[in-house]
């Protein structure tokens, strides 16, 4: 079982017709983020905090190599879970080593001090469902056990399920690693895991927000 192949799923996004949506998944995609860090609001009955950016929430920053200058756009999340912990996401301005970059810059800086996506999940799911956006893909799940009052009722086994809005994070943490040969720190860094998850010593958390310019000159290769 594996996940469904990355140029498939990016192709989907870039076919959504409603503009705000489709650069909702661009970003819950490339920023590996839960999509309630990439959406302000929250609707009465969830528990579940919206912590969208804003469009000052993205800058450009220059990062040498050797004699080469790159600019990356440095987008600032807000994380879903320790408190709204800020990390930073930079990702390469050059089209050849990211095409939804700069399209996604511009969407950021047009709203100005607003929020970017101005909506709930809730909206983003339905829209997703309605038209099928995924439909036809699926996603592994790994064995787990179901606990309850700290007693094991029992075990599932490892099945499919069909691609969804989190499944978007698993399959950029996959790209990250397999295809850009990202660590587990810098998988940390850039997706707002903890070190510990990582198999790393939890002190280093703390500068979980700090770092992008150590996993960045990996995101300079050439996308096939």
């Amino acid at each position: 079982m594996s996940l469904p192949d990355i140029n498939e799923v990016r192709h989907r996004i870039e076919q959504v017709k409603r503009e705000d949506i489709r650069f909702c998944l661009m970003s819950a995609y490339l920023l590996a983020a839960r999509i309630s860090e990439i959406v302000s609001y929250s609707s009465p009955s969830d528990e579940t905090m919206g912590r969208g950016p804003r469009g000052t929430d993205v800058q450009i920053e220059n990062f040498q190599i050797g004699e080469t200058i790159e600019k990356a756009a440095v987008f600032k999340l807000r994380t879903a879970k320790r408190g709204g912990k800020i990390r930073f996401v930079a990702l390469p301005m050059n089209p050849i080593y990211e095409p939804w970059t700069q399209p996604l810059y511009g969407y950021f800086k047009k709203h100005g001090n607003k929020p970017v996506f101005p909506f709930t999940r809730q909206l983003v799911w339905q829209y997703v469902r309605k038209w099928k956006i995924f439909e036809g893909l699926f996603y592994p799940v790994d064995k787990y056990a179901v606990w309850k009052n700290k007693r094991k009722i029992r075990d599932v086994n490892e099945h499919l399920k069909p691609f969804n809005l989190h499944a978007l994070r698993h399959l950029r943490a996959t790209e990250l690693v397999q295809f850009y040969g990202f660590d587990g720190r810098d998988l940390a860094t850039y997706g707002g895991w903890t070190f510990r998850s990582m198999g790393l010593p939890s002190t280093a958390d703390r500068y979980l927000s700090l770092g992008w310019q150590s996993y960045f000159p990996k995101l300079l290769k050439r996308r096939e």
